[in-house]
């Protein structure tokens, strides 16, 4: 009985729970705000109630920009930095991509590694990358729309790969 009051309560308190969004700027000085934590980044609450969202005003615009076909505004990729040396034992690299506007609907971002075109688009500004050898590596960004022409092209970085030290 106890077991199914504590269900029942858990399922109850479901909507009221906050998701985070972080908010970083950029070298720039434009403000970011991302569902995916960046280094430095503030952590803000935001809470859903009724789909109706407690973000700010130019949040809203962005995204209303962004679903309507807007300009994009930035496009880059945030991480790895560029000329960071990253340090993996699995050969990953985290990808982070800044977009402002949000990827409006049919618009896809192709990733080039090494000049090489990644097969599929990806939808997200975030992902890993996997089975990277090690060395210097580039990465570029490309937003296109539903049609393939090309809207924005992020500046290409370079970042050097290292494994991590054996014990």
């Amino acid at each position: 009985m106890r077991i199914l009051v504590l269900l029942m309560v858990f399922l109850v308190s479901q909507p009221l729970l906050a998701r985070d969004v972080y908010k970083w700027v950029t070298s720039d000085g434009e403000v970011i705000y991302s569902e995916n934590y960046q280094p430095g980044a503030e952590r803000i609450r935001v809470r859903d109630e009724q789909k109706k969202s407690l973000l700010n005003t130019d949040q809203l615009e962005a995204q209303a920009a962004g679903e309507a076909g807007g300009d994009y505004t930035d496009f880059e990729i945030v991480q790895p930095a560029n000329n960071e040396t990253i340090r993996s034992g699995d050969s990953s690299v985290s990808v982070g991509i800044s977009l402002t506007p949000p990827l409006a609907e049919g618009h896809e971002i192709y990733l080039y590694v090494d000049g090489t075109k990644l097969k599929s688009a990806i939808k997200t500004t975030q992902l890993v990358l996997q089975n990277l050898v090690r060395g210097n590596h580039t990465l570029k960004a490309e937003l296109q729309d539903g049609e393939g022409t090309v809207l924005r092209e992020s500046p290409s970085i370079s970042f050097n790969l290292r494994q991590e030290a054996l014990e």
